[in-house]
C-alpha cells in the first residue's frame, strides 16, 4: 500500500483503535479521528503520510448475514484448531479423525 492509495474491503475485525481489512490493520489517528464502521461494513479509506486512516467512506453498512458468516467461520476455525491440538498428543489419530472430532465439537458448540 502506498500513502494516499484508496483501499476498499469489508471490515473483518474491529477494535477501539482501528479496523482490519483482509490481513491488514488500519488505525485511526488521535489527531484526526474518524468514526469506525461496524464489523461487516464495506468501506473505502485513504491513509495519511503516517499510515493512519485520513478518510473513511462506508459503502455498505453490512448486513447481519455478513457478520453471521464471519462469526461462523471464526467458530469453525476455533473448533478445528482445538481438535488439532487435542489430536497432537494422540499419535493414533489420523487427519480424518481430527475432522470428525471437529464436526462433533462444532455441533455441540452451535446448539
Amino acid at each position: 500500500m502506498t500513502i494516499g492509495e484508496s483501499i476498499s474491503g469489508r471490515v473483518e475485525a474491529r477494535n477501539d483503535r482501528g479496523i482490519r481489512i483482509g490481513q491488514d490493520w488500519f488505525n485511526r489517528s488521535n489527531f484526526h479521528p474518524v468514526e469506525l464502521p461496524e464489523l461487516g461494513a464495506q468501506v473505502r479509506h485513504i491513509a495519511d503520510t503516517k499510515g493512519f486512516i485520513s478518510q473513511l467512506e462506508v459503502l455498505d453498512s453490512g448486513d447481519k448475514l455478513a457478520v453471521a458468516a464471519l462469526d461462523e467461520r471464526s467458530t469453525r476455525l476455533a473448533v478445528l484448531d482445538a481438535a488439532v491440538r487435542f489430536a497432537a498428543s494422540r499419535p493414533d489419530m489420523r487427519s480424518a479423525d481430527v475432522l470428525t472430532l471437529a464436526e462433533r465439537w462444532l455441533e455441540w458448540v452451535v446448539q
